[in-house]
C-alpha cells in the first residue's frame, strides 16, 4: 500500500505590480528511503482554505484506492 501525505509549503506568487507569499499544499507519495514525490500542488493566493480543501479531496481519493 502506498503512503500519501499533504505537505504545507510557502511559495512566492508574482502578479503584475505585486508579489505575494502564499501557502501551497502539496499532495505527495512515499517512494523509497525517505523520498517523497509531489503528485500535485495546490495554490490559491485569494483563498488558501480552498487550496487546502482541494488537496484534502485528492488525498482522500488516493487513499480510497
Amino acid at each position: 500500500m502506498k503512503k500519501y501525505r499533504i505537505k504545507r509549503t510557502c511559495k512566492w506568487v508574482h502578479f503584475p505590480g505585486k508579489h505575494l507569499f502564499c501557502p501551497t499544499f502539496a499532495v505527495q507519495v512515499f517512494i523509497i528511503f525517505g523520498v517523497w514525490l509531489t503528485i500535485k500542488s495546490f495554490t490559491d493566493p485569494d483563498d488558501p482554505d480552498f487550496a487546502r480543501r482541494e488537496a484534502e479531496e485528492l488525498f482522500e481519493k488516493l487513499n480510497e484506492k
